[in-house]
């Protein structure tokens, strides 16, 4: 029971963690402070005058995992969060091992053969998990979606604002995404009254084809943000 609580825990504290590195930090660090709080009621279950079940830790730690697995994959597609999928699938394959391996003595050869490839298969599936998320990592256009909503807000300078979100918002594959991030921070700072800062992007932009080649819906939405501003909103966190 232990060594599940200090698994979960560890893992769902380690999560909260990640989390703050992300666009939309919102979505992993609430599952992550659910996972932490269902952990406590765990350890609280410890110390109970009726005994917890020993089963209990593995059927949660399965069923937050399956749908943390499900949560994680569509927030993934949609370019929102990349570390909750792997994580929520550490969850669920800790869970199918451990099932596997309490009932493993019990088995014939044939069940035993389907729950090695069981095992093999949901591994494989969260090592695919753990290098699209982990390896890949965040792409630029979900720190663009991320640096547009902050701008919305009022969120402009600071370690979560809008400029410093937009600044990596950059694309090896995609020069579009660069022009658009260079574009609206040529906008910002202008709004801002960084001169300087607003040439340097100026002279980027034009590298790559000048203000025509970005959406005028696009500017239309960035100026409009800026005008429903009355000052410069500084989020340090």
């Amino acid at each position: 029971m232990w060594a599940w609580i200090a698994f979960l825990g560890g893992t769902s504290a380690l999560l909260l963690w990640m989390s703050y590195a992300q666009p939309f930090p919102e979505i992993s660090g609430r599952w992550a402070w659910l996972m932490l709080g269902l952990t406590g009621v765990l350890a609280l279950g410890m110390s109970s005058p009726r005994a917890t079940s020993t089963q209990l830790p593995a059927i949660l730690s399965g069923l937050m995992g399956g749908i943390g697995v499900t949560i994680g994959a569509f927030h993934d597609r949609r370019k929102k969060d990349v570390i909750l999928a792997p994580f929520a699938g550490m969850w669920f394959v800790a869970a199918t091992i451990s099932a596997l391996a309490n009932g493993w003595s019990s088995y014939n050869t044939t069940e035993q053969w389907v729950g090695f490839l069981l095992a093999t298969i949901v591994i494989l599936l969260e090592v695919f998990l753990f290098w699209k998320g982990l390896i890949i990592g965040i792409q630029g256009i979900s720190w663009s979606q991320a640096a547009l909503r902050q701008l919305d807000r009022g969120l402009i300078e600071g370690d979560r604002g809008a400029i410093s979100m937009f600044e990596k918002s950059w694309s090896v594959d995609d020069s579009w995404l660069d022009a658009m991030s260079h574009a609206a921070l040529i906008q910002i700072h202008e709004y801002c009254g960084n001169v300087a800062a607003a040439t340097k992007h100026s002279e980027m932009l034009e590298r790559l084809g000048g203000m025509d080649t970005v959406d005028k819906a696009w500017l239309t939405k960035i100026e409009s943000c800026l005008k429903g501003l009355s000052k410069p909103i500084i989020e340090s966190e």
